[in-house]
């Protein structure tokens, strides 16, 4: 008889606050910053949530604003192939939360400035790879392809989850651990980062919030989604508290140091 699927909650609260720092850094040091300064612009500040970049204009500038999602999409690749032949549990557990959390916001980025015309991928004036040509058409399109990509990751993160911890509806209440206490956890702590930044509320709201609860908000669906099969994988992570120890040291230390932000310059 195989057991039934369980995840212990520390631990999904420990890679929570461990992946919320470490994700984030790779969009904004990984690829706004580091664009940056390849190209030959200087970072001239360094925040949880942004990175503002001076010396470059035209395609330069616009690399840079891509770049976000940009290495976004990369990792997701990398950790995606790496899942399907990851044999471990634990492993297997991080590897699919990081895809999916990078998918997720990689398309999240195409709604969000879909919607609003602002961010790194907004076509407008005020957006990062505008003003381009037809700013609606290009809003248009970045939704219609945001939303199309964000439904085909719920639909391929509940396909690897199942393949995890099986099919049976005894896995509803592991699906709900580890998708909704990940979410929660991940989104509470960036939005409080969020708040210690100087540029205040617009910050939190546009960068924190969004790019959290906003840009994992799949992960709701997934925890609700529960099959109706019979399979049972025995899938087992078990409490942690060395990993959630890590996880809060992470999180404390990004938002002591890059909450604020970091300027670099005169």
């Amino acid at each position: 008889m195989v057991r039934a699927s369980r995840v212990d909650i520390v631990t999904v609260a420990g890679l929570g606050l461990l992946l919320m720092p470490l994700l984030t850094m790779w969009h904004e040091i990984g690829g706004h910053a580091a664009a940056c300064a390849l190209q030959g612009g200087q970072v001239t500040e360094i925040g949880a949530f942004y990175a503002d970049c001076d010396g470059l204009a035209g395609l330069p500038r616009r690399i840079v604003a891509l770049a976000g999602v940009g290495v976004n999409t990369l990792l997701a690749l990398a950790a995606h192939a790496l899942w399907r032949r990851a044999r471990g549990d634990v492993s297997r557990l991080l590897l699919w939360l990081i895809w999916v959390s990078e998918g997720f916001v990689a398309a999240g980025y195409f709604l969000f400035s879909g919607a609003s015309g602002v961010g790194d991928l907004g076509p407008g004036v005020d957006g990062g790879i505008g003003p381009l040509a037809h700013p609606g058409l290009w809003r248009i399109g970045e939704f219609l392809f945001g939303l199309c990509a964000y439904i085909w990751l719920v639909r391929a993160a509940i396909r690897g989850l199942t393949a995890m911890l099986g099919d049976s509806p005894a896995t509803g209440p592991t699906r709900r651990t580890l998708a909704h206490g990940y979410y929660l956890v991940a989104g509470v702590a960036a939005v409080l980062t969020g708040l210690l930044n100087p540029v205040g509320l617009f910050i939190t709201l546009m960068s924190a919030a969004a790019s959290s609860f906003g840009g994992l908000a799949g992960f709701i669906s997934i925890g609700f989604a529960v099959p109706r099969g019979t399979a049972e994988t025995g899938f087992a992570v078990g409490r942690s508290w060395p990993l959630f120890v890590a996880g809060l040291i992470a999180t404390l230390a990004f938002a002591l140091i890059l909450g604020p932000s970091v300027r670099f310059g005169a």
